[in-house]
């Protein structure tokens, strides 16, 4: 089942427009006068009031929409009518319910069942719950040890047990994936002395408390030992017990009982190893955004070389010999006293004066003789020079046609042939060429490295065998 297939296309339409911030404000406002109720509701009269106090204490003018005029019934801009026409939108794409109330009773708006979940979760998106790791583990263990005594072990014990471990992993996954985030809002604003000052309590002051408390405690690992003990004992002296109480509360027989009590079993073993590659990967992410916020402050201090920076420090030297409050209006006489100077505003001194720039001053471009016409044989000589450098040039298509040149009277040939046969250096450049194009497309020819190496013209490289492609014969 899909998630629309219990909700109404529009069910997400409030939160996408222009009045986002407005219908979150009222469903929170809602929710967190109806969450203690039996039906998660209250009367119309008494939803509409709080919605109309929340627009009242609204410090900004909110326009109606198109879609939100249909439900005002033509009754203006009041925060009455607002409050209406934003409660009944919310009815309309299904977050509330309308239930008729008994004879004397007045309708009720409730928020839908189905949504419930959805509600609790932008609640704790915002304000986000610190976990008990700690207290988790324990009422685990503390399950688990208190199976025997126990007449329904498998829904209060082992159900319990692998709800709550799983919580307790999903917390720790969560803790891992917001320290950058935490670390971040943590230093920001902070000068970098302050940044240094703060990382020199790190352990109190920054990792969450529940986290240290639950990492340093010296029961952790027996919990653990403990606990893998106790489902040692669930797969045998009471694996009869847990079967049957499964079997009645699930309504299966005993065999799909055994595999589902396996099941839960090994479950509760996976979450706890995976505790410990948790708890690593927070200590790592831990270290790794430590460094970065003291690096980031290091170079802040050690780079900050500005005017500010530097007029600040001799301030603080300066305030530190001030004893009274009457000093602050008595003239410097110590040693700083020559170091800050301060001047009006337009001071010049006389030394600073400096002779104008001269601004470069455009120019008309002379004519350049023409040159003389160069002699027939020098033209022909560039001419073939140029020529010689194309054919000599290393390019795939000069390569192609070396290769097909040392293979046209033999399949294969190596390089160690081709350099006793070739000495020229041009000649010598396009052979290592063979192996630079050796995966080129349109390549003529294939090459299979050989294990010892050829120093050839003063260059040493691999030896290797040259042989057609096999496309190509």
């Amino acid at each position: 089942m899909q998630l629309f297939d219990l909700v109404s296309q529009d069910f997400f339409r409030p939160l996408t427009g222009n009045h986002r911030r407005e219908y979150m404000d009222i469903l929170l406002c809602l929710w967190e006068n109806c969450r203690r109720t039996p039906l998660h509701g209250a009367s119309k009269t008494m939803m509409i009031d709080w919605a109309e106090d929340y627009f009242m204490g609204l410090q900004k003018e909110v326009v109606l929409e198109e879609e939100e005029l249909e439900f005002s019934e033509g009754g203006g801009q009041t925060p009455r009518t607002m409050a209406t026409a934003f409660l009944r939108r919310l009815k309309q794409t299904g977050w509330l319910e309308e239930r008729q109330g008994s004879y004397e009773e007045e309708p009720k708006f409730v928020f839908h069942h189905k949504i419930v979940p959805i509600i609790r979760s932008f609640g704790d998106v915002i304000s986000p719950n610190v976990t008990a790791y700690q207290g988790k583990l324990f009422k685990v263990c503390k399950l688990l040890q208190g199976i025997e005594q126990t007449e329904h072990p498998y829904e209060a014990v082992l159900r319990e047990a692998v709800g709550d471990l799983e919580d307790l992993n999903t917390a720790l996954r969560q803790l891992a994936a917001s320290i950058g985030e935490y670390m971040y809002d943590l230093t920001k604003g902070k000068t970098p002395q302050e940044v240094l000052q703060l990382f020199d309590t790190y352990e109190r002051e920054i990792v969450q408390g529940a986290y240290h408390r639950f990492k340093t405690s010296e029961n952790l690992f027996c919990y653990k030992s403990d606990l893998l003990e106790q489902l040692q004992l669930c797969r045998g002296r009471y694996v009869q017990q847990l079967c049957q109480d499964c079997s009645t509360v699930e309504r299966i027989t005993q065999e799909e009982a055994a595999e589902t009590i396996e099941q839960l079993i090994s479950n509760l073993e996976e979450n706890l190893k995976e505790i410990g590659n948790l708890m690593n990967e927070i200590d790592r992410q831990h270290i790794l955004y430590r460094t970065r916020a003291v690096q980031r402050a290091q170079f802040l201090l050690l780079s900050d070389a500005t005017v500010k920076s530097k007029v600040n420090r001799l301030l603080q030297v300066i305030s530190q010999e001030i004893q009274d409050a009457d000093e602050l209006m008595e003239p410097v006489e110590s040693w700083m006293a020559n170091t800050i100077c301060c001047f009006e505003q337009g001071y010049v001194d006389w030394q600073s004066l400096k002779a104008p720039v001269q601004p470069k001053q455009g120019r008309i471009i002379e004519q350049m003789e023409p040159l003389p016409e160069l002699p027939v044989d020098v033209i022909v000589q560039g001419q073939e020079q140029l020529m010689h450098y194309i054919r000599s040039a290393v390019t795939a298509e000069n390569v192609n046609h070396f290769a097909q040149k040392v293979l046209q009277k033999q399949e294969e040939t190596s390089a160690h042939a081709l350099a006793e046969q070739y000495g020229t250096s041009e000649e010598l450049v396009l052979m290592i060429g063979l192996h630079t194009y050796s995966q080129s497309s349109d390549r003529m020819y294939e090459i299979e490295m050989l294990p010892h190496i050829l120093v050839c013209g003063g260059l040493r490289f691999q030896d290797f065998t040259v042989r057609r492609r096999k496309h190509e014969t």
